[in-house]
């Protein structure tokens, strides 16, 4: 009980270290498993070593979710530069024709379309930069654009191929097992930016913002490269056919994102093969670059998993998850709906942080469902992942419409607090058997 104690004063320290911005969650996330390998016992050495199984084995234990992280943003990164992106935003602007609350939605419908595929705060941006300035001409108020752009980003994340791959190599749960939270949650964010803008038009009216001060990000892209035609419908259609390759043939992250950057390739090649062929080769190395801060945090979550799960480690913290691990629905309902406030800041109920660790203590016990308790901790991470103060996505579309992280983010803190409660609940009803 002791043990199990100490670590979680290492979790509590660690976690105000991050809070207080001391240090870096991609420092932070090795130094802990270091230090709870340390607190239990674990040999420098051998199968449960420090060096051998903690800190090699662990900075690869999430390779399959880093690759596919990687193949992720190769493909933000093409559709970007041949105009597809742009292309699904513009269309989706002139459908709403006149009508401001159309436009927002529609915007807010293509923007979880696209990141059903794209990954990374530079695919946030990629969008952003044009999907924001339009929502805020026609009189959308900065932070409702934010938070309503921030919303349907996570909407499409929750179905992501990325994100599906690291809840499945985080937790063990299977693939297919996921898909139904992962529509729900999206359903589910959907249906939050919604009721979110028609909220804000019925409180503050129509009120046009064409000249409004905003500094654009705007980064220049090749020009030759548009689409259009039959090939410009199909290239458009990426993001769909990537996730129905995925839900139909019940294929791993890594094989629909190649499958997915073929396609795009095969419908907006034009012109010379090897000028074509290095803007692919560049988008290639600038995806890679998009995507390293996040692979850089799966080294330290796989050392953290590896540390928390040795034989050695669940031997000594057993005693303790035992008596704080619910072990009915009810129990866990209320375990998550009044603590998952503290996955923000990379806590301990965001999977992507020190939620690695928290899960696989859990999961060790051995008395709750592995799919329940995976749903659970994946609707928890929404949170985070739209609205946390630290996440670099947050903070650039705070910073965009001229705001501080915390000033956007607590204007929804209580919705997000109760919808994810909301959601908990359904993961818990649909999972937990």
């Amino acid at each position: 009980m002791l043990t199990g104690i100490i670590v979680v004063l290492i979790f509590a320290a660690v976690a105000l270290l991050m809070i207080a911005r001391k240090i870096p969650t991609v420092l932070a996330l090795p130094l802990m498993a270091v230090l709870i390998a340390i607190v239990v016992g674990l040999p420098l050495k051998g199968d449960e070593g420090i060096l051998t199984f903690v800190i090699s084995s662990g900075a690869l234990k999430l390779s399959g979710t880093y690759v596919a992280i990687l193949f992720s943003c190769w493909l933000s990164q093409i559709l970007y530069r041949t105009g597809v992106t742009d292309t699904i935003i513009k269309k989706a602007a002139e459908f709403g024709g006149d009508k401001p609350l159309i436009v927002s939605l529609a915007l807010c419908a293509v923007t979880v379309f696209l990141f059903t595929v794209l990954y990374g705060t530079g695919a946030v941006a990629m969008v952003g930069t044009i999907v924001l300035p339009i929502m805020l001409s026609v009189g959308v108020p900065p932070i409702v654009a934010a938070n309503s752009f921030l919303a349907a980003m996570a909407g499409g994340y929750c179905l992501n191929p990325s994100n599906i791959a690291a809840i499945t190599n985080i937790t063990g749960v299977s693939q297919e097992e996921l898909y139904i939270c992962a529509v729900i949650l999206t359903v589910m964010c959907c249906i939050y930016a919604v009721v979110y803008l028609a909220w804000s038009f019925r409180k503050n009216g129509k009120k046009y913002a064409f000249a409004a001060p905003i500094e654009k990000n705007t980064e220049e892209k090749a020009e030759e490269y548009k689409v259009s035609g039959f090939r410009g419908l199909m290239a458009c259609l990426t993001p769909l056919a990537v996730v129905g390759v995925m839900l139909a043939f019940r294929l791993d992250a890594i094989t629909v994102f190649i499958f997915g950057i073929i396609w795009a390739m095969i419908f907006t090649f034009k012109g010379k093969w090897s000028k074509y062929s290095s803007m692919i080769v560049q988008c290639c190395y600038e995806g890679f670059k998009e995507g390293a801060p996040t692979c850089s945090l799966m080294f330290g979550i796989g050392m953290l998993i590896n540390a928390m799960t040795a034989p050695t480690t669940q031997a000594a913290i057993k005693p303790f998850m035992t008596a704080i691990t619910p072990t009915t629905a009810i129990g866990l309902i209320l375990f998550v709906c009044i603590l998952c406030p503290m996955g923000l800041y990379r806590g301990p109920f965001n999977l992507l942080g020190l939620g690695a660790g928290l899960a696989a203590s859990m999961l060790a016990v051995g008395v709750l469902p592995v799919a329940a308790l995976s749903a659970v901790f994946y609707a928890a991470m929404r949170w985070p992942t739209m609205s946390c103060p630290t996440s670099t996505q947050v903070v650039w579309a705070s910073n965009f419409v001229g705001f501080e992280p915390t000033t956007v983010t607590n204007k929804i803190f209580i919705h997000n607090w109760i919808f994810t409660a909301i959601s908990v609940v359904i993961m818990v009803a649909v999972y937990f058997k």
